[in-house]
């Protein structure tokens, strides 16, 4: 099976013209960018391996979720994208775990202090707040700090527009009861820019976990979200200008007492916000940012009652996590092909964290976990010195240097060339390594260890990316390797059943990944990515296999026509390979691959007016990324939005 897969893949990508995804990978080498190096700049003139997830593209999945859209990305795999609304999303980037990508929005990292791994809840950002969303592969940490081990995703929010009031909206409705609402406007009244957003969405959602009897009756998980971004600038003059950020939401959303096991009145209340407030300068030669951010994230599980599933009578956990960033950036252009950008972060992080539950066995309440212990701060400096198109050669060479108030100081390094051999073909090359820092709870918890160390990687990628003489096809080609020491892991003595992290395994990490578009003249185009990753973990010299809930082997090609005006026909399919279960899933210990197809249309009926309707799991697919929890099976979206 794997050797056909691997035929047909080779097939599609290698044949004769192939281009970047239309649909949002690889685009064209002219298109700005701005995450690769902290400014804005032509992909031909950066070696690193970015993907942008354009408008267009936003607008074509416009009843999906964010993971769902990035899901479809190469190298990429959301675990819960297509479960139950308000499932965990864990992000597992080029087979890395869970917590090793970052996560920002509009350049700021928005780590939950009060996760295990730190990771962003990407059920917290709506796909109608988002302008474009860009895919930064390979370990950044030396420009984006911790946790870019494996990669940047950087969530772009929309701004201002060009008139005094641009508005849109979004209504639809589909399977499972849910109904989407946005609604936002933005415009520019002379030197001031603003732009708001709303989105509601409710649904009644479906078991998470699965009966595999089918007659037990198991209650469907409901989920409920308001969500609110604000992106306001107001231009003092010509150098100076002022810009204010603010996201705030909440979900409630049902969930279940375990895999398999049912719970009727378990469920999760989530809270974010992010408000924050910078200062700009610019001038010919030098751009400055002054950032100040305020990150707060609440989670509240709460199961009062003895339904099945569970053998507590009542339990409660309140988890809270403050961070505050502040950053001093910038980029000094020296002459137009050197340039230097530099800068200062600040980060301090506290997490509150409670749990008391009841039960036949008595009450059981661990230490409240305080901010006033549970704390900790970094301090870092950063500098990278960018040299782009001297005879077609670019450079990127930079170092970072962490200090932090428990563990002490840490540093990385970035050292990544290319050239552009031609106007339509460049060669890369990256060496860079990355960490990822302890995080509050595994420092300050019942388990925690205060002598962790962060997690260290080195990390190695080369590829070449191609373009047909039109630009209408392509193809880019990526091999990695990564090598992490000091992992952090959960472990118990099995003498005396003390447990507690600390660092000890290695990973080995490698792979390549395709990504590429037919153009099929002018009614569309072929989007193709395939990606092969494998690895293993070491300890003590013993080798294991342990991507868990990672595939080997992942395919996602999207055919996108627009036969006649107006109209966009969009069928794709997914393929994800077998892959291991967790560690403490239930069942064998090998997951089945599995394949979905999906097919959008969308009609532009009149120049504000569009209508869609988006069918998922046509062939009515059952799978499970997460033994003993349901994926959607066949649904439907159909909807409405408009723009004036």
């Amino acid at each position: 099976m794997k050797k056909n897969l691997f035929v047909v893949a080779a097939g599609l990508f290698f044949s004769s013209q192939l281009n970047a995804q239309t649909d949002s990978s690889t685009k064209s080498l002219e298109e700005v960018i701005v995450t690769a190096n902290r400014i804005e700049q032509k992909q031909r003139t950066t070696g690193k391996v970015i993907s942008v997830i354009d408008q267009a593209t936003i607008q074509r999945n416009a009843g999906r979720t964010v993971s769902e859209i990035i899901n479809q990305q190469a190298s990429v795999f959301i675990n819960g994208a297509n479960n139950t609304p308000g499932t965990n999303q864990d992000v597992y980037f080029r087979g890395a775990t869970s917590g090793n990508v970052l996560i920002l929005i509009d350049g700021v990292p928005v780590g939950d202090a009060s996760q295990v791994n730190n990771a962003f809840d990407l059920n917290h950002i709506s796909t109608g707040m988002i302008e474009r969303i860009e895919i930064l592969k390979g370990a950044q940490s030396t420009l984006w700090g911790s946790d870019a081990v494996a990669g940047v995703i950087n969530i772009i929010t929309k701004k201002g527009g060009r008139k005094k009031a641009e508005t849109n909206a979004l209504l639809s409705y589909g399977s499972y009861n849910t109904l989407r609402a946005n609604a936002g406007v933005g415009g520019k009244l002379n030197a001031f820019s603003y732009n708001v957003n709303y989105n509601f969405t409710g649904s009644k959602g479906f078991s998470a976990a699965q009966d595999t009897s089918g007659t037990k009756n198991f209650d469907k998980d409901g989920f409920k979200q308001h969500n609110f971004i604000a992106n306001l600038r107001y231009d003092i003059n010509k150098h100076f200008a002022v810009k204010g950020f603010s996201n705030i939401g909440q979900y409630k959303n049902g969930i279940d007492a375990g895999a398999y096991k049912d719970d009727a009145d378990n469920n999760v209340t989530q809270k974010n916000r992010n408000n924050g407030l910078s200062f700009l300068y610019h001038s010919t030669k030098l751009n400055l940012t002054l950032s100040q951010n305020l990150l707060t994230n609440t989670r509240v599980y709460l199961d009062d009652s003895a339904s099945v599933g569970g053998f507590a009578k009542y339990a409660k956990g309140s988890y809270q996590g403050n961070s505050s960033i502040t950053e001093l950036s910038g980029n000094y252009r020296f002459i137009d092909q050197l340039s230097l950008v530099a800068g200062v972060q600040a980060i301090t992080q506290k997490t509150t964290q409670s749990y008391k539950s009841i039960s036949v066995y008595g009450t059981y309440e661990p230490p409240l976990l305080s901010s006033d212990s549970a704390n900790a701060n970094n301090l870092s400096f950063y500098a990278s010195l960018l040299a782009t198109e001297l005879n077609g050669f670019n450079m990127e060479a930079g170092f970072r240097i962490n200090k932090h108030s428990i563990y002490g100081t840490n540093a990385t390094y970035s050292f990544n060339p290319s050239y552009n051999i031609d106007d339509n073909t460049r060669v890369f090359l990256n060496i860079s390594s990355g960490y990822k820092i302890p995080s509050l709870y595994q420092l300050h918890s019942e388990y925690g260890n205060k002598t962790l160390k962060p997690e260290a990687t080195q990390n190695y990628e080369a590829g070449v990316q191609s373009f047909s003489a039109d630009k209408k096809n392509s193809i880019r080609f990526v091999g990695f390797k990564r090598d992490i020491k000091n992992l952090i892991i959960f472990y118990t003595d099995m003498t005396t059943y003390a447990s507690q992290y600390i660092n000890r395994d290695e990973q080995h990490d490698y792979g390549f990944e395709v990504e590429s578009s037919i153009g099929l003249g002018k009614i569309g185009s072929w989007a193709n990515n395939f990606t092969y990753v494998d690895g293993e973990g070491k300890n003590d010299n013993v080798k294991v296999k342990n991507l868990y809930r990672r595939p080997n082997f992942s395919f996602n090609s999207v055919l996108t026509l627009e036969p006649v005006k107006g109209l966009t026909v969009m069928p794709s399919f997914r393929f994800i390979g077998s892959r291991l279960k967790g560690q403490y899933d239930p069942g064998p210990a090998q997951m089945p691959a599995y394949y979905t197809i999906d097919l959008y249309t969308g009609y532009q009926a009149t120049k504000n007016l569009r209508v869609f309707v988006d069918f998922r799991n046509i062939t009515n697919q059952e799978y499970f990324d997460v033994p003993g929890y349901n994926s959607r099976k066949f649904n439907v979206t159909g909807g409405v939005s408009v723009q004036f």
